[in-house]
C-alpha cells in the first residue's frame, strides 16, 4: 500500500471510529430518549395520584397498588420518604417505570412495564444510526483519499529534485510548488534541493578534475622512473608512482559513476570460467603474497548469464585483492547459480561498513589493514551499473564475506 492508500485509510479509520462513538454517545444521551423517560414518569405519576385519592376517599387500594416498600427499588423508597413522591425507571432485561408516595406512615407505589415504550425507540434511534452512520464514513473516506492525493502529490514533487540529484542530473530550474500556494513552495534560488544539487556538481567536477590533472604528471613520472639509474631508486619510484596511478584511474571511474556516465553491455558470460579465470590471474600477479591461496568451488551446475563480463571481472578482482589485503587465508570463492561469494578468514569486516557500506577514504577498523577505501566503493558503483547487488557480512564463525549477486535477468544495454 503506498502512501496515500495509507494516509486515505487512516483518515477513513479515523471517521468511522469517530461515527461509532458518536452513534453510542446519542444512543445513551439522546434528549428523545429522555423525553420519553419523563412521559412515562408523568404518566406513571398521573396514575399514581388517582390510587392515591381512592385510598384517601375509601382507603382501597386500586389493582396494581401496593403499601409495601419492601419490594421498591431502593432510590424510589428512599426519594419517596424524603420528597413525598417520585418516580422512578428501572433498568434490566425487564424495565419498569415507577412511582410512589408517602402516605398515613407508609409508600404507596405502583408500576408498570417500561419495555413497550423503550423498545420501539431503540430500534428506530439504531436503524436511523446505522445508514447515516456508514453514510457519513463513506463520503469522508472518499474526502480522505483525495486529501491523500493532494499531500503525496507534493511529496513525490518535492522528491523530484532529490532523485535527479542522486542520478547525476541537475534538478528543474522551475519551482517545484504550483503558484506557490503550498506550504512547501520554494522559488528556485531558495528551494533545498538547488545548494545540494551545485554542491553535488562542484564535488563531481572536483573529482574528475583532480584526477584528470594528475593523470598526466603521473603518466610522466611513471615514464621517467625507468630512466633512473639505481635499481632500488626505480623500483620504489614505480610503486609509489602506479599506486599514484591506481588512485588517479579509480578516482576517474568513481568519477564517471557520479555523472550517471556508466553502462553495462550484456553478453554471454560462462561465470564459473569467468570466476576460475580471474581468481587464476589474480593470483599469477599478485605472487604468492595475496590471492595464490583463493580456492573456487561451484555449487550445482554452471550457468551462462546476459551480464557485462568486464564489470563482473572487475568487482571480483576488487573483491579479491580486498580480502588478500585487508583479511586473512584461506580464500574461499563460492558459485552459486548467479551468485558469487568472496570469503576470508580475516578480522572481519568493520561494524560501520556493514551499517552504511562503503564509504569513500574511509578504511574502517586498523586491524583491517591501511588504504583509500576506494575499492569497495567501485565494486558496489559497478554492482549497481549491472542491476546487481553486493552485500557485506561477517560469518558468525570468523572472517569476512562479500557476496555479490548478479541478477536473474537481463539488466544492460
Amino acid at each position: 500500500m503506498g502512501m496515500r492508500g495509507r494516509i486515505a485509510l487512516a483518515i477513513s479509520l479515523v471517521v468511522a471510529l469517530t461515527v461509532v462513538v458518536f452513534g453510542f454517545a446519542v444512543h445513551a444521551t439522546c434528549g428523545v430518549v429522555h423525553a420519553q423517560q419523563a412521559h412515562a414518569r408523568d404518566q406513571q405519576k398521573g396514575l399514581l395520584t388517582s390510587v392515591l385519592q381512592k385510598y384517601r376517599r375509601d382507603g382501597t387500594l386500586a389493582p396494581g397498588a401496593r403499601l409495601d416498600d419492601s419490594a421498591l427499588p431502593e432510590p424510589l423508597a428512599d426519594a419517596a420518604w424524603k420528597e413525598g413522591t417520585a418516580t422512578f425507571v428501572s433498568g434490566g432485561s425487564a424495565p419498569q417505570v415507577w412511582a410512589a408516595a408517602r402516605v398515613d406512615g407508609k409508600v404507596l407505589s405502583l408500576s408498570a412495564s417500561y419495555a413497550p415504550q423503550s423498545d420501539p425507540l431503540q430500534s428506530a434511534l439504531d436503524r436511523a444510526l446505522v445508514p447515516v452512520g456508514a453514510m457519513t464514513a463513506a463520503l469522508l473516506a472518499v474526502a480522505g483519499w483525495f486529501t491523500a492525493c493532494g499531500l503525496s502529490r507534493r511529496l513525490r514533487l518535492d522528491a523530484v529534485p532529490a532523485r535527479r540529484i542522486a542520478a547525476g542530473t541537475p534538478p528543474d530550474p522551475r519551482p517545484v510548488a504550483d503558484g506557490g500556494r503550498a506550504e512547501t513552495a520554494e522559488p528556485p534560488e531558495r528551494h533545498p534541493a538547488t545548494p545540494l544539487a551545485t554542491r553535488a556538481a562542484v564535488d563531481r567536477e572536483l573529482t574528475a578534475g583532480m584526477a584528470h590533472e594528475l593523470r598526466t604528471p603521473v603518466t610522466g613520472l611513471v615514464a621517467a622512473a625507468e630512466l633512473l639509474p639505481h635499481p632500488r631508486a626505480v623500483e620504489m619510484v614505480r610503486d609509489r608512482a602506479q599506486a599514484m596511478r591506481s588512485l588517479v584511474e579509480a578516482l576517474l571511474e568513481i568519477s564517471r559513476f557520479d555523472a550517471g556516465q556508466e553502462q553495462a553491455r550484456c553478453e554471454p558470460v560462462d561465470l564459473a570460467s569467468l570466476v576460475r579465470d580471474t581468481v587464476s590471474r589474480v593470483a599469477r600477479e599478485s605472487g604468492a603474497g595475496e590471492a595464490a591461496a583463493a580456492s573456487v568451488s561451484v555449487v550445482g551446475e554452471g550457468r551462462i548469464v546476459e551480464t557485462d563480463a568486464g564489470r563482473v571481472l572487475r568487482v571480483l578482482e576488487i573483491l579479491l585483492h580486498n580480502a588478500a589485503r585487508h583479511g586473512a587465508s584461506p580464500i574461499e570463492v563460492t558459485l552459486r547459480g548467479s551468485s558469487i561469494a568472496v570469503r576470508d578468514h580475516g578480522p572481519g569486516f568493520p561494524r560501520e561498513l556493514l551499517d552504511h557500506g562503503p564509504r569513500r577514504f574511509r578504511t574502517g577498523a586498523p586491524d583491517r589493514g591501511t588504504g583509500h577505501g576506494l575499492g569497495l566503493t567501485i565494486a558496489v558503483g559497478q554492482a549497481e551499473v549491472l542491476g546487481a547487488r553486493l552485500r557485506f557480512h561477517n560469518p558468525s564463525d570468523g572472517g569476512a564475506a562479500a557476496v555479490f549477486e548478479l541478477p536473474e535477468t537481463r539488466a544492460c544495454s
